[in-house]
Order: structure tokens, then C-alpha cells, then sequence
């Protein structure tokens, strides 16, 4: 019978003639046998079992390097053969997402409303790698410095349980701490891959900027640029050098660069594999207009660019004019800006640590929300956690337990000498090591207390009542909520 099937199966094909060695070119025979009647190719046209993605072509899913390694089994996108989309649309007009009519249900946008209550923040973009439980204490420690959390939620993945599906809902018991966390920046820290979460208030569909991490980045790159322009403005000519240039008209004859916010698309972005791209600002468009917006943004006012450091270093702040009969001293004298003697390698490196003095006012000014007002957990849930994020090493007289007997004499004195010795090396070198951290905070200390005399000698020009309060820390992007009264 297998025989006969062969020889069938060979005169089918037509260019194979039947011979002794049959058996051998069975396999072949019956794959291409099946391959010439395969529904999927021309004598079956339906759409569900045409194969549109390919490896290698537009819109076939890859990962990349890095990513999670548990398997997608992704479904094919449905393809709409009627062109009316009024009673079954393709993309939806709440969620934004294409619909699946095949398998799925429309969402409405409101699940979480009837199931959570309204005093619900919807999270998007949780990181993942951890596990929902460790991912809703996280959370709730967050949340808890505005209010009490009635209930956390990290929704695990379908495909995965001990990862993150990327969204989450936090539910407060009244509306004004909802609210309130609304206004704070959530950003991730570095162990969790920087993420920047995009939050909902689910009654009022309020939400958070996600971007506002991008942009206070666009604008420390503007602030550095303006103070370029500024001091090559003021060493370029012979006047401002001599008399300075009033701190009122500083911003004249400077420009900066000003992100141009595009309507949103009508139509929803696709990426690889269906998956939208990030919303970052790396090719947003730009325009040239009058300076100032930059640096009202991160510094609140021009004071307080020019006397921090090191732009303290380029610029200083005098008061030029006498005080006439009748008039105060205050309100007789105006505050100029001069600039200082430096070159422009000079320039370019004082700028280089002016980069990296923004960056990390930056980073503190997002990690005071971790930090500040933190709930502390017991002892024995806090002693877990360091324990899960920092496994201790096991003592080396259990570690030698499990090398070979035949290469490794534990037993053997030369070896357990040896270990001795570089025991006590390592405990001098930990003494070494705690010495060497003492006398780096003193000398982190000695700098500071430097640059904050420094600093008192560049504001004495601005002691007038005009300009007082232009010195402290700055409110950022977004005011701290901690610090603002309740109403």
C-alpha cells in the first residue's frame, strides 16, 4: 500500500519517474505532495487562512536584544474585506486601539470605573521584570505620602503571570488625594528601567504630561545654549564688557529653540508587529523664537541661572547707579550682568559641567517624590525586600562545599592558609575603603560650603526687597504637591 501511494504521489508530481530507491524519496515526495494541496495557497483564497506576514517583511514582530524572552503568540490582524466601517469600525473611537471583531469585544473606556470606583488613577507603561505583587507594593508605598490607598492593582500578563501587563490602578478614598498624586511625576527609577508612567484620573479623565521628562530635558539643552549666546554676546563688544547689560533686557538678541505641537493624528500610529511607537521628542519640530521660556521654566528667573553653579563662573551681578535725593537705594540703582574672563575652551568646559549639574538637578528633582514623605514598612517586610533586591553571599565554608574534591583540596592546610590570608586582605582593604569614604564626604563637604560662600558673595547685588525669595530651590516642571497647603 505505501508503495503504491508513492508511485501515486510521484506521477502526481510529474517530474519524478518511479525506481528501486523509492523509500528514499518518500519523505520528499509526500512533503511536496502536501505542499501542492495546502489550503493556503490558490485553491483556498479565504482571508482567515491567508498568510499576509512573513519573516522579513513590514510589520512581522522581532524582538529586539534584551527583551523579555517568554514567547508572543500573536494573532494575525483581520482585514476588513467590506470598505463600510459605520456600524463595525475599525479602530476605537474611545480606546484609540484597532477592534478584533473576530475574537474580542469594543471596550468602552469605563471598566475600570465600575469595577475600581471613581477615585481611580489608570496607570500605563509599567515596566516589567517584576513580578504584579512586588510592583503593587511599590506602588502603594508611592501613593500612600497623598493620601490612603484603598486598593492597588497591577494587572499580570495573559501570556505570563510573574510579569507586568504594563497597566495598573491605584484607588484613593477621596477624590482630593486622586487628584493630587495626578500632579506628581512618577518616574521610575534606573532598576526599573526609567520608565515614565502615564496616569488617568478615571472620574475626570484628567492626565499627567509623559512627557515632561523629554521636555525638561529639551529645555536644560536650550539653557545651556542661551548662556553661550549670553557670554559671547556680552565678550564680543567693548560697551557691554565696560557697563554690563541690564538684567531686565538680558533676554534681547538672544533666541532659542521652541517644541511646535502637531495635532494629533487622526488615524492611529502603528508600529512593528502592531505595536504603537514610544511618544518620545526625539524628531519633534522645532522654531526659533525670542529667549526666556527655558529659563523661566527650570530656574524661575534669570537671578537665579546667573548665580548658580558653575554659571556662576561666567557671569557676575552688580548694581550700577547712585541713589539721588528723595529716591532709595533700591529703587536708584539697576542690577547689570558682566561677564567674566574666559576663554572658549574655558567656555565649552564650564558648560560641560554646567550639563551635568542640570542632569543631576534633574534626577533629584524626580527621585524627591521616592524619597519624601515615604511610608516605612515593618521590619520583617522591609528585611525581605533588601533580601530579594540584594541576596547576601553564602559564607565561604558552605561555598567550597560544592567544588570537586579531585581539583579543590578543600581539607588541605595550604589551601585553608591561603584562604585566611585573603580574608584578612579583604578586611583591610574594607577598612581602607570606609577611611577613603570619610574623607571623600569631608572633602564633598569642604566643596559645598565653598561653593555656597561663593555663591552668597554673587547674591549680595540682589539683598534689595525686588529680588529676594529668586534664590531658593527650584519649583521645577511640577510644584511639589508636599510642600503646598491643602486647601
Amino acid at each position: 500500500v505505501v508503495v503504491g501511494f508513492t508511485s501515486v504521489a510521484l506521477d502526481a508530481l510529474g517530474d519524478v519517474q518511479w525506481c528501486p530507491w523509492a523509500h528514499c524519496v518518500l519523505p520528499m515526495a509526500m512533503r511536496r505532495t502536501c505542499v501542492a494541496l495546502s489550503p493556503k495557497l490558490r485553491m483556498n483564497s479565504h482571508p482567515k487562512n491567508a498568510v499576509r506576514w512573513k519573516p522579513g517583511t513590514p510589520g512581522f514582530w522581532k524582538p529586539h536584544y534584551g527583551a523579555s524572552k517568554f514567547k508572543w503568540q500573536f494573532t494575525l490582524p483581520y482585514v476588513r474585506e467590506v470598505d463600510s466601517l459605520i456600524h463595525y469600525p475599525e479602530v476605537s473611537r474611545i480606546t484609540g486601539k484597532p477592534i478584533d471583531w473576530y475574537h474580542d469585544e469594543p471596550e468602552d473606556g469605563y471598566e475600570g470605573l465600575r469595577m475600581l470606583g471613581e477615585n481611580t488613577l489608570e496607570l500605563r507603561g509599567m515596566p516589567m521584570g517584576r513580578t504584579p505583587e512586588y510592583m503593587q507594593e511599590r506602588l502603594r508605598r508611592f501613593f500612600s505620602k497623598f493620601g490612603p490607598v484603598k486598593q492597588c492593582r497591577a494587572e499580570p500578563h495573559s501570556r505570563d503571570p510573574y510579569q507586568c501587563d504594563g497597566r495598573a490602578w491605584v484607588t484613593f478614598r477621596d477624590k482630593h488625594a486622586a487628584l493630587k498624586a495626578l500632579r506628581a511625576p512618577l518616574k521610575f527609577p534606573a532598576s526599573l528601567h526609567d520608565k515614565v508612567i502615564s496616569m488617568r484620573h478615571l472620574d475626570t479623565d484628567k492626565r499627567n504630561d509623559p512627557d515632561y521628562f523629554e521636555k525638561s530635558k529639551f529645555w536644560n539643552a536650550q539653557v545651556l545654549s542661551l548662556a553661550r549666546q549670553l557670554h559671547m554676546q556680552l565678550s564680543s563688544e567693548a560697551e557691554l564688557r565696560e557697563n554690563g547689560k541690564l538684567v531686565a533686557l538680558i533676554s534681547n538678541g538672544l533666541m532659542e529653540h521652541e517644541l511646535v505641537i502637531l495635532p494629533k493624528p487622526t488615524e492611529p500610529v502603528r508600529g512593528r508587529g502592531g505595536v504603537p511607537p514610544s511618544r518620545g521628542l526625539a524628531g519633534s519640530p522645532t522654531r526659533l523664537v525670542p529667549a526666556g521660556a527655558a529659563v523661566l521654566r527650570r530656574f524661575g528667573s534669570w537671578e537665579a541661572l546667573l548665580t548658580e553653579a558653575p554659571f556662576d563662573e561666567l557671569f557676575v551681578l552688580e548694581r550700577r547707579g547712585a541713589a539721588s535725593e528723595g529716591t532709595s537705594e533700591g529703587e536708584a540703582t539697576t542690577l547689570v550682568v558682566l561677564p567674566r574672563l574666559a576663554s572658549a575652551t574655558h567656555r565649552t568646559r564650564i558648560l560641560r559641567r554646567g550639563q551635568a549639574v542640570l542632569a543631576s538637578r534633574l534626577q533629584a528633582e524626580l527621585s524627591v517624590w521616592w524619597r519624601e514623605g515615604k511610608v516605612a514598612l515593618p521590619e520583617y517586610v522591609q528585611r525581605r525586600i533588601d533580601w530579594q533586591d540584594h541576596k547576601p553571599k553564602l559564607p565561604f565554608e558552605l561555598q567550597i562545599m560544592s567544588r570537586s574534591k579531585d581539583r579543590v583540596r578543600i581539607f588541605d592546610e595550604k589551601f585553608l592558609y591561603r584562604r585566611q590570608l585573603v580574608r584578612a586582605r579583604n578586611e583591610k582593604r574594607k577598612e581602607r575603603r570606609g577611611e577613603w569614604a570619610e574623607e571623600r564626604k569631608k572633602m564633598q563637604d569642604e566643596k559645598l560650603e565653598s561653593q555656597k560662600r561663593r555663591r552668597d558673595k554673587a547674591v549680595a547685588a540682589l539683598d534689595s526687597q525686588k529680588c529676594s525669595g529668586l534664590m531658593g530651590r527650584s519649583p521645577g516642571l511640577v510644584s511639589s504637591s508636599l510642600q503646598r497647603r491643602a486647601r
